[in-house]
């Protein structure tokens, strides 16, 4: 039984891989966890869906909308608007921030309010997503720092483009931020 269960989660996590891989056309697969009833059961008694335990401490949610979502431990949402998307482990999402059909990986560490307000003092980008930023049809890897007023929606519908030195690329229309990439205050992608 225990081998079965290993090579379902194999398979689970190679699916998912493909997306980190280019094959962003399955990307909208893996964002269909909200559909009623969902495709995939993260709740199922015969194949429980284990993560790793790192012990941190829920989520802390303050005056945002939540629609169709999943949002993992440790993070900090503040009066944020988070729909049809993934909110990886400790994640942060600013004020006026709008999260709309994107998959946000998370971060590896903590950072203080103090070295926040520090960082943001010296014209620096924290981990996770500053104020009144809105992200459309995202994958933002791990430890992505994104600036205060950033669109990233691909309004001019740009399919493919290799922005790596900016910290992203595009494939097949969905805009993927690098992993500790740095995405400035105010930039439009």
């Amino acid at each position: 039984m225990q081998s079965r269960k290993s090579e379902y989660m194999i398979l689970l996590w190679s699916k998912f891989l493909l997306i980190r891989i280019s094959k962003c056309s399955k990307f909208t697969n893996h964002l269909c966890h909200y559909l009623q009833p969902p495709k995939f059961q993260f709740y199922d008694p015969k194949t429980p869906f284990f993560t790793s335990p790192r012990f941190l401490p829920p989520t802390k949610v303050e005056k945002c909308k939540i629609v169709d979502a999943i949002i993992s431990h440790g993070c900090f949402l503040r009066e944020c608007s988070v729909q049809h998307s993934i909110v990886g482990i400790r994640s942060r999402l600013e004020s006026g921030v709008e999260l709309q059909d994107t998959m946000m990986m998370g971060a590896d560490y903590y950072q203080t309010e103090t070295e926040i307000a520090s960082l943001l003092a010296e014209g620096n980008v924290p981990v996770g997503v500053g104020e009144n930023t809105k992200i459309r049809n995202c994958i933002i890897d791990k430890n992505a720092k994104i600036g205060r007023n950033v669109i990233i929606t691909n309004a001019d519908g740009v399919d493919e483009a290799d922005k790596t030195k900016e910290g992203f690329y595009i494939r097949s229309g969905i805009t993927v931020i690098l992993k500790n990439a740095t995405i400035k205050d105010g930039t439009v992608i």
